[in-house]
């Protein structure tokens, strides 16, 4: 999550969602009566005979007073009545504001000092870096940290690389880049690493590393670009490159999860899943509470969701994390094989 801009004064936070997670905690924020601004979707027919007519999707803005609130596997849906909009749209209509990771809100509301907390703490944990990026050619290397949240520029340096493949140049430039990344790396523990240069500049970056730390090379991912200044780092936005590798670091910590999770299973050890969850709970064990968001949809068809949502509030009274696994991937379909939820314990039960 990152919080673009925050008016206490005024009650109106700006906020981009990064996550599932994010999804979750906004949920838990938003309530009845507040306002609640952002894009939504239409279909607009063309002009054209009735039955020839094409449809496109088009973007309006709305600010919606909301009367409910419902989140579903990948989508937090506010529904109420269009209080302001771009003309198209009937000021009064009833509407449903679907949410998703990658958009922009701004919610209007009188804040409790929970929730402002709460956002801070979303925002605070999408800042964790996921990956560390290095850019260089022959004359330079930037380096900058990946975030849920975006980049954050780390600093440059100037180096004096060979411009031949095979000809061996010590430069004292590159073992600064080699010291700053293997610090980085040992001090956020980040999923990856994106080495980008043009032609083999990378390629000796990585020789260095490597020689430095050998189990380094488990979390590098070479890229090409076109340029080592920091324009590179746009282009490896462009491309998706980074998109991507946001993607899959939230994927493998889900899995890493999962698999902690699994471990302990295995082992009778600080797990519990299903049932066994409630009075886990309940003693105070839960450490970090993990589900599906298919779990989250089937409990809003059921109309039981307040049940299971009291039991998440009190696992965060209580300290404890509280985490989304998507059923996209494969963490998600082994904890929905489990029912769905299951906890990592702080002591048996």
């Amino acid at each position: 999550m990152k919080i673009i801009s925050f008016n206490h004064k005024e009650g109106v936070a700006k906020i981009r969602v990064d996550t599932l997670d994010d999804l979750w905690h906004l949920s838990k924020i938003i309530e009845t009566s507040d306002h609640i601004s952002g894009e939504i979707k239409r279909k607009v027919k063309l002009s054209g005979e009735e039955e020839r007519a094409k449809s496109v999707v088009k973007l309006y803005f709305a600010k919606i007073l909301v009367k409910k609130i419902k989140l579903e596997a990948s989508v937090l849906k506010v529904s109420g009545e269009i209080m302001e909009g771009s003309e198209e749209l009937q000021i009064g209509a009833a509407h449903t504001l679907d949410i998703f990771t990658g958009d922009t809100i701004k919610i209007e509301k009188t804040w409790k000092e929970y929730q402002i907390r709460r956002l801070e703490e979303a925002e605070k944990a999408s800042k964790a870096p996921k990956a560390i990026v290095c850019v260089l050619d022959d004359e330079q290397a930037h380096i900058a940290a990946l975030t849920a949240s975006g980049f954050q520029y780390l600093g440059g340096f100037e180096l004096r690389l060979a411009k031949k493949r095979f000809v061996e140049k010590a430069d004292p430039g590159l073992g600064k880049v080699v010291a700053e990344i293997l610090r980085l790396n040992a001090e956020s523990n980040p999923n990856t690493i994106v080495i980008a240069s043009p032609i083999f500049w990378k390629e000796n970056l990585v020789k260095a590393l490597v020689e430095k730390d050998a189990k380094i090379i488990k979390k590098i991912k070479m890229e090409g670009v076109s340029t080592g200044t920091k324009r590179a780092l746009t282009e490896l936005i462009n491309r998706g490159v980074l998109e991507k590798v946001l993607k899959s670091s939230q994927i493998q910590k889900e899995f890493e999860l999962i698999e902690s999770l699994m471990t302990e299973i295995a082992k009778k050890g600080l797990a519990v899943y299903g049932k066994d969850v409630i009075p886990a709970v309940e003693a105070g064990a839960v450490k970090t509470l993990l589900f599906t968001d298919r779990i989250i949809e089937k409990a809003r068809e059921q109309e039981k969701f307040s049940e299971f949502e009291k039991l998440i509030d009190a696992v965060e009274q209580q300290g404890g994390e509280v985490h989304i696994i998507s059923t996209d991937y494969e963490a998600g379909e082994k904890l929905d094989g489990l029912g769905g939820i299951a906890a990592l314990l702080r002591f048996k039960i």
